[in-house]
């Protein structure tokens, strides 16, 4: 073992050793999910090893996502097609066998160099670190309690108790959830596979997710970097250990220019506008500052997520967009290294592309974590085939076009069967496309935007203009045979001069011929850092232009939108601008190029104290050890519903399954519904928006809110049986929110149809059972 991989072994030891103090008894189930996701790297990793040929590490971050998505589908496909029931036993026996078949075909088909095993061990202690650090944090705010935290907490519970998928809906009970669980299935995945409890594991998915956040872009850029350096025939540097860290800190610790602007330079020159200035505000400003009534609109970014602790669809899959850009930059180093001969167009070679059936697979997850990325990174991936289709065939134009058409359909096809397990049940959500209307100010979009756009633009500009320059490449990055080629094509153009017909025709072939040149000799790794940054600007513009409808159509047009879309811009930008500023700061003897480094890398710096304001505004003061509380999420409970804590608590430690407990419905993002959500246990309606948004289906949820209320308030048991026959409720909830809606309870008529199972004297909350004749 290396002097370098010693060292990280040690960090990795003194960082476990350090759980004991910082996380208390938390640090079981911590370790747990660290050895977990350890070993599901090194299952996976002979496969990832031979589709991550090109990265020195072999692609050892990548196994460990890779291992997730692919064990954690194949447990859903078959649960969904009721071959097997959604238990710990499955998700081991999947795995396992997962593990075995990898190893198999490693030890018979993968022929690869041996990896950097001191990146290896220095990657691993970064993922530990992040890992531990996040995780460290959300022990200061765990609650599962404000935003979306409800939905996402209860849907986890409810495929905690469930051994089917998908799991009822905890907010109408009848009925299976019609939203886009992927997300929070592999969260409890993860829980059932480790033996451990949602209750923790609610805040270690999310802390887990995070950490990938940083270490995923630092693997992407650091390839990038060492292409780069390898491609000019120079010994590595500590250039892609810096670009790595500066793609892993914009990505997953960064704020946008809106808190250097408002949070920083509007309170030291005391503008009213930033007085009050708080870290949600970057994500809120294009509609409310000044306010647009009808334009608000959301531009999060994966901080503000990390922080905030939701574990919503778009968080959770950030791991997973991540893979498929590293990915896409796998595909297209390969297809730079193929050897000659492998360039002629035929419909097996075309098709039968690990790297691209690989990515489809991960497009067509996405139609069940989170859709808009679906759509998102299936124009990434198609963007990739590009480039590849462009350099195979020297950018001849059939075998182009139709290589793209080509790989494009699979790639759709592919994902889009993968998807069916969960499109076969699922009802669509959207409404169509429409023109925007509504435009946000220019002034808004520089804050936000100016900064990655302009150091995008002004990268582009100095490729282009100083592409003719670089020395050709040796190895698989260069072509030769396209240097010789101009230069008979100089002769030739000589030689004919005096035709003018034909040299005007020579000077639109040369023409051509640069343009082939530049795609054969232009370095990949500027390509590929061009292709993210114009997929990131187009990100941003699109809601400027057209927007997907929904229920929010009157003040908040825009907003899903432009939250969905620019959140991706966002982590493409940040892969993007740790490569850039290092180029930049490293360029040959153009200064002013670096000094526009020089001002990018401040700027990036200075977003990054985004980090620090919003960790102490929410968890407060994380340098004392001893403010932390741990990561349970229903430790609130007491606190925050003392009346219904401990019947709460009841129902969820001594009613097995999916039974229907009624409780007062009420609006979304609002305390009612904490039975549910807390449970995982269905009622008949929950978040009243939520619903209306999934289903879409207004008079049923009218329907259910009335005969809720009627259930409650009806003097008629009769009537009150009836309703609960018809929603098959086996226990109704009367605490403090159900007293505080329903004034006219009738608590007489309600113990007249159930059994009292549960009452707590000193609070006067209690629970009913609903015994029928038929069991």
């Amino acid at each position: 073992m290396s002097r370098k991989s010693t060292v990280a072994g040690i960090a990795m030891i003194l960082m476990v050793l350090a759980t004991i103090p910082l996380l208390g008894s938390d640090n079981v189930p911590f370790l747990k999910w660290w050895i977990m996701i350890l070993i599901i790297g090194i299952g996976f990793y002979p496969v990832t090893a031979s589709l991550f040929a090109a990265y020195t590490d072999r692609g050892w971050l990548f196994s460990k996502v890779f291992g997730v998505a692919v064990s954690g589908f194949l447990v859903f496909a078959l649960t969904v097609c009721k071959v097997t029931q959604f238990v710990s036993l499955t998700c081991i026996g999947v795995t396992v066998v997962c593990f075995l078949v990898c190893w198999i075909y490693g030890f018979k088909k993968v022929k690869v160099e041996m990896p950097d095993v001191d990146l290896i061990f220095q990657e691993e202690a970064l993922f530990l670190l992040f890992f531990l650090l996040w995780t460290y944090l959300a022990g200061f705010h765990p609650e599962a309690h404000g935003t979306e935290k409800f939905m996402d907490y209860g849907f986890m519970k409810a495929m905690m108790r469930s051994t089917e998928l998908p799991a009822k809906d905890i907010w109408y009970g009848t009925e299976g959830i019609n939203y886009y669980y992927g997300g929070q299935y592999y969260a409890v995945f993860l829980t059932k596979l480790s033996f451990t409890d949602v209750k923790q594991t609610y805040n270690l998915m999310r802390t887990l997710v995070a950490a990938f956040a940083f270490v995923l872009p630092f693997s992407v850029c650091y390839q990038m970097l060492c292409a780069r350096i390898l491609q000019r025939r120079k010994k590595k540097k500590l250039s892609p250990v810096i670009g790595g860290l500066l793609s892993g800190a914009a990505v997953s610790l960064a704020g946008n220019m809106h808190y250097v602007v408002y949070g920083c330079i509007g309170k030291w020159l005391g503008w009213e506008s930033a007085a009050d200035y708080w870290f949600p505000d970057s994500t809120r400003y294009i509609g409310y500052n000044p306010v647009v009534e009808n334009d608000r609109t959301i531009h999060e970014f994966p901080s503000y997520s990390f922080v905030l602790g939701d574990l919503h669809a778009h968080v959770v899959n950030v791991m997973f967009v991540l893979f498929v850009i590293g990915g896409v930059y796998a595909y297209v180093r390969r297809v730079q290294e193929e050897k000659a001969g492998e360039g002629k167009w035929d419909v097996k070679t075309i098709l039968l592309q690990p790297h691209l059936i690989l990515l489809a697979f991960f497009i067509g997850i996405f139609h069940w974590t989170n859709y808009w990325d679906f759509v998102i990174y299936f124009v990434v991936v198609c963007c990739g085939a590009l480039y590849g289709a462009l350099y195979r065939y020297r950018c001849r134009a059939k075998q182009v076009v139709s290589t793209v058409l080509a790989q494009a359909v699979e790639v759709f096809a592919i994902g889009t069967m993968i998807a069916l397990p969960f499109t076969i049940s699922f009802d669509t959500m959207v409404s169509g496309v429409a023109l925007a209307q509504r435009h946000s100010m220019l002034y808004q979009l520089a804050i936000l935007w100016g900064l990655p756009v302009c150091l995008v633009l002004l990268f582009l500009a100095a490729v282009f203009l100083t592409w003719k320059r670089i020395e050709a490449p040796a190895g698989a990055e260069a072509d030769h045979s396209e240097k010789r080629r101009e230069d008979a094509f100089s002769r030739e153009m000589t030689e004919r001069a005096a035709d003018d017909a034909k040299q005007k025709a020579l000077a639109e072939e040369r023409k051509a011929l640069k343009f082939r040149d530049f795609w054969a000799r232009a370095p990949l790794s500027d390509i590929f850092a061009g292709i993210l940054g114009v997929c990131a600007i187009g990100l941003v513009v699109i809601p400027e232009i057209v927007y997907v409808r929904d229920i929010y159509e009157e003040y908040y047009a825009r907003s899903n939108t432009m939250f969905k879309l620019t959140y991706q811009a966002f982590i493409l930008f940040g892969i993007v601008m740790g490569y850039i500023l290092v180029r930049f700061l490293t360029w040959k003897k153009e200064h002013i190029i670096k000094a526009f480094g020089a001002v990018g890398l401040v700027c990036l710096l200075w977003t990054c104290g985004y980090f620090g304001t919003a960790v102490y505004s929410w968890f407060g003061n994380v340098l004392d050890p001893s403010e932390y509380r741990g990561l349970d999420a229903t430790a609130y409970l007491e606190n925050v519903f003392p009346e219904d804590a401990s019947a709460i608590r009841w129902l969820d430690e001594t009613v097995e399954g999916q039974p229907v407990v009624l409780e007062a419905n009420g609006d979304s993002y609002s305390d009612y519904e904490r039975v549910s959500a807390m449970t995982g246990l269905p009622t008949v309606l929950g978040w009243y928006v939520h619903e209306w948004l999934w289903r879409g289906d207004t008079l049923d949820l009218n329907t259910r809110s009335a005969d809720v209320e009627q259930i409650y308030t009806s003097s008629d048991p009769d009537l009150v049986e009836e309703l609960l026959q018809k929603y098959q409720v086996s226990y109704i909830f009367v605490g403090s929110k159900e007293r505080e809606k329903y004034t006219a309870l009738n608590e007489a008529v309600l113990q007249q149809v159930g059994e009292i199972v549960y009452q707590d004297e000193q609070t006067g909350t209690y629970i009913l059972q609903i015994v029928r004749e038929d069991g």
